[in-house]
């Protein structure tokens, strides 16, 4: 049989295609940061002898010429595009629901971590003989159960919350399903937080179930309409409509002033200059912090204290006009004794997704 041979100008122009999409990978303006995946890109891996001997420069050298390949994002985009033109029902994890939203894959818990942080929970309350309030907010994924695709699936939120109430005897359980019914509404449909609306119905758990009051109303000033939250980042989906971002204002005027970690002053709880950068979520008490002490006109003596993940930050506004002082703190970035903290009186919270506390192992920080 006559061996057939590839034809030079084919083997030329294979070698050609590569070496210009290389040489122009190579050459081509590089940016620190990926605004549409919202974090920080790859920099170029350290020429020495102990990096290259060491065997870190390929690992290195590949991730940053991945971060850095030529059209990244479209060539990201041009895959998420691809998928749901082949009716794929999600891409990294993000669910492509019905009405446009997108949704993060809640699939199971970390049962080592969860069961950890239980224990850190109970073991913090009896040790000061308190009896903290521990509201674990379910996902966008129980939210928007009526618009995931066909065969999406879920883990069952409900259950899970009720198995960790029965393995917290020592704590108030904020009952957030108890309030309302799954709606997708109450959730960003770009990000995987609660929105403006969602909290509020936290909030309104909270007086009923801790504070035993009627709940204040509040009215939703706009702020901006080009939020693209982090599901976008992660699905790839860079041309999903975005959502709104408000302004929570009570009917009762309070003024507040939030002292940030590095010494910068907020007056109020909102940070402006955050709405013009990707993560407008961190309009809400400019984001994240180790510490924050929040000090209202209020005078009515009240201090809580806020253990807390990010879920929090947008139910601030809400807290603030049952408050004189909040401290919030973040266990991922606080790592000082709660308990120097605490004062005799305080209402003391547990505010998490219930993902993140299913994951999150910097609750071993408590003490």
């Amino acid at each position: 049989m006559k061996q057939q041979r590839i034809p030079f100008i084919t083997v030329l122009l294979f070698f050609s295609v590569i070496g210009v999409f290389s040489v122009w990978n190579v050459l081509a303006p590089k940016t620190a940061i990926s605004w549409n995946e919202n974090r920080t890109l790859a920099s170029v891996p350290e020429l020495s002898a102990s990096h290259i001997f060491g065997g870190r420069f390929d690992d290195d050298f590949e991730t940053w010429f991945s971060d850095h390949f030529f059209a990244r994002d479209t060539w990201i985009e041009l895959k998420s595009f691809t998928k749901k033109a082949t009716l794929s029902i999600e891409n990294n994890d993000i669910y492509f629901a019905s009405d446009g939203r997108l949704v993060s894959r809640f699939a199971q818990a970390d049962d080592i971590t969860l069961s950890s942080n239980i224990e850190q929970i109970e073991s913090f309350a009896n040790d000061q003989a308190i009896t903290p309030n521990v509201l674990l907010v379910p996902t966008a994924a129980w939210g928007a159960a009526s618009s995931l695709p066909l065969f999406a699936w879920d883990i069952d939120q409900e259950t899970l919350l009720q198995t960790i109430e029965q393995q917290m005897p020592s704590v108030t359980m904020v009952s957030y399903p108890s309030v309302t019914s799954p709606d997708p509404h109450l959730y960003f449909k770009t990000d995987h937080h609660w929105n403006e609306q969602g909290a509020y119905l936290g909030y309104v758990a909270i007086c009923q179930q801790v504070l035993h009051k009627e709940p204040n109303s509040f009215t939703f000033t706009l702020a901006s309409t080009s939020f693209q939250g982090t599901m976008v980042s992660k699905s790839g989906a860079f041309h999903t409509a975005p959502d709104p971002i408000y302004t929570i204002v009570s009917n009762k005027p309070v003024e507040a002033e939030t002292l940030l970690d590095d010494g910068a002053v907020l007056h109020g709880v909102y940070s402006e200059s955050r709405l013009s950068e990707k993560d407008q979520y961190s309009y809400y008490v400019d984001g994240n912090h180790a510490r924050e002490d929040i000090h209202t006109d209020l005078h009515n003596g009240r201090r809580a204290v806020l253990i807390k993940d990010s879920y929090s930050h947008i139910l601030v506004p809400y807290l603030i006009t049952e408050y004189e002082d909040l401290i919030l703190l973040d266990l991922r970035y606080y790592h000082a004794p709660v308990s120097d903290v605490l004062e005799e009186g305080d209402d003391v919270y547990f505010i998490y997704s219930l993902d993140n506390f299913s994951s999150d192992p910097s609750l071993a920080f408590l003490r």
